[in-house]
């Protein structure tokens, strides 16, 4: 965002509250939701090289390991595991497959 237009924002004898927020949040939102929509694309593109399908990843686990942590500690304890050994997984699959054991 460029200071020009908040600077000619602020010019006038009134200034406009509206747009100087308006622009302030276009500011703060776009480049987070950009970043997000980075690290999404990022795990999904990184997943789809990695593993052919969805079996191929429940091949590759340790699943007697991650089902016991799954029923001591619970889901999310078990999904931290599997993220910790697969950093760049989605949770969404990561989720699926803890579930699906």
């Amino acid at each position: 965002m460029s200071f020009t237009l908040i600077w000619l924002i602020f010019q006038s004898d009134e200034p406009n509250h509206a747009m100087a927020y308006f622009l302030f949040a276009v500011g703060i939102v776009c480049p987070g939701l950009g970043e997000a929509y980075a690290v999404r694309r990022r795990q999904r593109d990184w997943y789809r090289r990695r593993f052919a399908s969805f079996d191929e990843l429940r091949m590759s686990v340790n699943a007697s390991a991650l089902r016991q942590i799954r029923e001591e500690k619970g889901l999310w304890d078990a999904i931290h595991e599997l993220k910790r050994e697969y950093p760049l997984l989605p949770v969404g699959e990561a989720a699926k497959l803890i579930k699906g054991l």
